[in-house]
């Protein structure tokens, strides 16, 4: 398995989500991690299975949150982009990759 690097704003994107639905009701953060956790995983072992996007960038949605994971695949490590909320304007994490 690939390690996991996170670019910074998508690590900051992915404590200020779980921070907020740690806010609507206890233990909600932490089943978020716990989604994005399980989407890692499964990104790890099949990292070509993401849908294609911007930039050599595949994605894969979480399970119940509304999220999905922008992700790139180096040499020996997967580098998260972002943590992207799915209401939020499609591909706003594109500079990240410049």
């Amino acid at each position: 398995m690939k390690d996991v690097a996170y670019h910074r704003l998508a690590a900051s994107e992915l404590i200020a989500s779980a921070k907020f639905y740690e806010r609507q009701r206890a233990t909600l953060g932490a089943a978020f991690l716990a989604a994005v956790d399980a989407t890692l995983a499964y990104i790890q072992r099949h990292p070509e299975l993401g849908r294609p996007g911007n930039h050599s960038t595949c994605s894969r949605k979480t399970a119940r949150f509304p999220f999905r994971i922008v992700y790139r695949e180096e040499a020996g490590r997967l580098w998260i982009v972002a943590v992207s909320h799915l209401s939020r304007r499609p591909d706003y994490w594109n500079r990240r990759l410049h």
